[in-house]
């Protein structure tokens, strides 16, 4: 069954929608530390099963295709790693950040985006040596699309730069 264009991109929506609901950490609930990290394993399973179902793989495509894409989506998880420390950097600096810590997290922040972009330049190889070259633009723009969601999550919970109010 082949989604038409619009068809194809609102099931991509909705299924992001419900991918990364805000974490809010209540009395009896895990730590901050253990609910980030549930609902990081959250956004793989449902960003995987969002992957399957959009990306229409025969079986000798998923044979090949799956075992790169847990390569690729456990060296993105390294990234990530990196991106909560930073986050959690951020977020504690926010406030009152000098100019000089402001440019060491711009920079960082610039560097993790160079290194997503290598992340996917080097596997776009990989991808294209397991499944035709149309199914790897569509698993990036599934993985751009998923990225958009999550990130736009993230930075809706981010305090913004220099606001003192907002403590």
């Amino acid at each position: 069954m082949r989604m038409a264009h619009p068809a194809w991109l609102g099931a991509l929506a909705l299924s992001a929608l419900l991918i990364a609901p805000p974490a809010h950490a209540q009395a009896g609930q895990p730590s901050s530390g253990d609910q980030l990290e549930l609902t990081r394993a959250n956004i793989q399973t449902r960003r995987q099963e969002i992957v399957q179902q959009l990306m229409e793989l025969t079986p000798a495509e998923s044979e090949k295709f799956w075992p790169v894409y847990r390569e690729f989506r456990n060296e993105v998880a390294k990234q990530g790693d990196h991106r909560v420390d930073w986050i959690e950097r951020f977020a504690n600096q926010s406030a009152t950040m000098s100019d000089e810590q402001s440019k060491k997290l711009l920079d960082e922040w610039f560097s993790m985006r160079e290194k997503q972009i290598d992340l996917q330049k080097k596997y776009s190889g990989k991808f294209r040596k397991a499944v035709p070259g149309a199914k790897v633009v569509r698993f990036y723009q599934i993985e751009n699309a998923l990225n958009t969601v999550v990130s736009a999550n993230l930075q809706a919970a981010l305090p913004v730069a220099g606001d003192t109010t907002a403590q």
